[in-house]
């Protein structure tokens, strides 16, 4: 599953990053998300960026960015 098919509310695992640009994977080292990091879906706009939360940390990415990033959901939010 990729970071931009999730929604807000979940709670998710990092699992890895797809594509061999170093520049995106340091990038996002540098925002502090890691491999193995849990992170929370705070906001996903439809055709804007996609807000999480990481370590007290409130972080958005562009839609491509979150396309490359690879999860395992751990809680999703409940539907009503």
């Amino acid at each position: 599953m990729r970071l931009s098919e999730a929604k807000p509310g979940d709670l998710v695992k990092i699992r890895g990053f797809e594509g061999g640009c170093d520049e995106f994977k340091c990038r996002l080292d540098a925002l502090g998300i890691r491999i193995g990091d849990i992170v929370e879906v705070k906001s996903k706009a439809f055709l804007g960026p996609i807000e999480i939360k990481n370590d007290n940390i409130d972080i958005a990415l562009c839609r491509g960015q979150a396309e490359k990033i690879i999860i395992k959901p751990i809680k999703l939010r409940r539907t009503s």
